[in-house]
């Protein structure tokens, strides 16, 4: 029987899941770094924690579902899936993770960006008829 993403393998460990555009590292390094290059048009900039978890999941030890769970319980504790729902693994200490220097420098660049201004400023007052 083929396992489901919410079944877990035979030792109780959730197993992520990945779709078939983030098969592999290569995959997975495009979709952060556009989501992040795209989050800077406003001017958000991830937090290191926010970029040590995306390069779990560009690694592979960690997928979409939990990332999001993880964000939840970061920002939103009182809806978040408990702990043990889809559980991150252990982090793993001085462990090398693929793009660690794209990231990195990727950051670095979000960091030294100029300060955010509007495209366009629109005057909101309304004209009103001569009396």
């Amino acid at each position: 029987m083929e396992e489901s993403p919410e079944m877990p393998d035979s030792q109780g460990r959730y197993l992520p899941q990945f779709h078939e555009e983030e098969q592999t590292p290569e995959q997975r390094w495009e979709t952060v770094r556009w989501a992040i290059c795209i989050g800077a048009s406003d001017r958000a900039v991830p937090s290191q924690e926010m970029a040590q978890l995306q390069l779990r999941y560009v690694a592979g030890e960690i997928d979409q579902v939990q990332v999001h769970d993880e964000l939840m319980r970061w920002y939103r504790p009182d809806i978040a899936p408990a702990a043990d729902v889809r559980p991150l693994p252990p982090e793993q200490p001085g462990r090398v993770y693929p793009y660690a220097a794209e990231m990195a420098a990727l950051m670095e660049d979000m960091n030294n960006l100029p300060p955010y201004v509007p495209y366009t400023v629109m005057d909101e007052t309304l004209p009103l008829p001569p009396l």
